[in-house]
């Protein structure tokens, strides 16, 4: 210590380089500490902006997709008990992972045909174990007249769970005992319908299972094609509000979650009770501009908008 305190260069290089990175977080940190503080009244904090988080919603709203910038940690947060759970090492988990519930994501695979150069299966991991579950693409089975074979339908018919991802196209079903009987769980393209090309994505869908009179969940959650029911399909959110499901009644207007018109890359799920939806606003730039660039991003915290629902 003695000789640290003769050393008065060192000192002084020490000293500038410690206010230097303190004038570099200055701004970030009271950034984040603002959006902290300076929320919608109706909300509460889930994740400080602080942490640099980024929020993937689930379906059904009881745990959330948290991958913390500051930390790198990547967690499901519980959001019954606020628990931070480990997930499986999977190298699809975030770049093709789409959440069917808090335990199961589809991995998604190839659009190509099996045997093609670069093919990847789609699949579905189960969190619990780490395992994962090869899906049969019913899209590629052989066709009758030139069209899609309705025998195969069957699959769909059959399954326990059938889930519907709008804008990917694609209807997903599980069989009783999934990890049983692996080789009944089917994935399904809108493509093999036909339609033209201006069909919205997921509605032949859509209308194929109500044909069929099978219940299936909505897990897209961008709210760019389809409407998301809560959890107990009171009530569903769309991208200028929040309405009753069935009456088509208006109960919370969009401006009533902090934004001024439209939910639509702010939503990012349901919370399981139904009294509230989790939010989170895309990250901004303090300085935004073509000739200066981008500086000191404005880090958003992940949110719980407390409904006024009966």
């Amino acid at each position: 210590m003695k000789k640290l305190k003769e050393n008065k260069p060192l000192r002084y290089m020490l000293t500038v380089v410690l206010f230097v990175l303190l004038c570099c977080n200055l701004p970030s940190l009271a950034l984040c500490s603002a959006q902290d503080i300076f929320r919608p009244p109706n909300t509460e904090i889930l994740v400080s902006a602080c942490k640099k988080p980024v929020a993937t919603g689930v379906p059904g709203g009881e745990v959330l997709l948290v991958r913390e910038g500051l930390t790198d940690k990547l967690y499901l947060l519980d959001l019954r008990t606020g628990e931070k759970r480990t997930l499986p090492n999977d190298p699809l988990l975030l770049s093709k992972g789409i959440f069917l519930s808090s335990d199961l994501v589809w991995l998604e695979g190839s659009s190509s045909r099996p045997g093609s150069s670069g093919y990847r299966p789609h699949y579905i991991l189960d969190l619990t174990d780490g395992k994962r579950y090869e899906l049969l693409d019913l899209t590629w089975l052989p066709l009758k007249d030139n069209k899609f074979d309705p025998k195969n339908y069957t699959y769909i018919e059959t399954a326990e769970q059938v889930y519907l991802h709008h804008t990917k196209n694609r209807v997903i079903a599980l069989t009783y005992n999934f990890r049983e009987n692996p080789e009944n769980n089917v994935i399904f393209s809108q493509s093999s319908l036909g339609g033209s090309p201006t069909t919205e994505n997921g509605r032949l869908l859509e209308r194929l299972l109500r044909e069929l009179e099978i219940n299936y969940e909505v897990i897209d959650l961008s709210l760019q094609y389809a409407d998301v029911p809560s959890p107990n399909e009171n009530y569903v959110v769309s991208n200028n509000g929040i309405y009753t499901l069935g009456t088509n009644t208006l109960i919370v207007p969009v401006e009533f979650t902090g934004r001024k018109n439209s939910l639509r890359n702010y939503f990012k799920s349901w919370y399981f009770d139904e009294h509230g939806i989790i939010v989170q606003e895309v990250t901004d730039y303090l300085i935004n501009s073509p000739l200066l660039g981008t500086h000191f991003p404005i880090r958003a915290p992940i949110l719980k908008v407390n409904l006024p629902l009966q």
